[in-house]
């Protein structure tokens, strides 16, 4: 019983922290000022989805972080437009040369999904968001942005 009490406690601490790591983190973005880019709004499969990058590149450097970007999502089921918040969704990147990132979970927050991510070099990147949402289906929506 005991190891139990303390299995239980331990999980929530470490729950506690990843939460107040994640508001924190969410914090420092939102605070940093910066242009945001708008990318085209896309649809698959009755879900829209609406993102953008945030330039936040200067505010992370004073930081001494190589973080370039905030990368939110939103989506709206296209029927009933009603946005859609739960589930889960990632990101994979794909720089310039081809590279491609392992996936990039998106935190849920305030009704979007969003990360800070790195896209420090010029050039084309491919942007492929994968999600299940609150249907269950799985979609995959690929955007591109050029850095100049």
């Amino acid at each position: 019983m005991r190891l139990k009490s303390i299995t239980i406690t331990l999980i929530l601490c470490f729950a506690i922290l990843s939460t107040a790591q994640a508001g924190m983190n969410m914090d420092m973005t939102m605070k940093t000022g910066g242009k945001q880019i708008m990318l085209p709004m896309l649809e698959v499969d009755g879900v829209s989805a609406m993102a953008h990058l945030k330039d936040i590149k200067a505010a992370m450097a004073k930081r001494g972080l190589s973080t370039t970007n905030h990368f939110m999502i939103m989506f709206t089921d296209r029927k009933s437009g009603k946005q859609l918040t739960d589930g889960m969704a990632a990101l994979k990147i794909t720089d310039p040369a081809g590279k491609t990132s392992s996936p990039i979970m998106l935190m849920a927050m305030e009704g979007t999904f969003g990360s800070d991510i790195t896209m420090d070099k010029p050039g084309l990147y491919k942007l492929d968001v994968g999600t299940r949402l609150n249907d269950g289906r799985k979609r995959v929506f690929h955007f591109t942005y050029t850095v100049k």
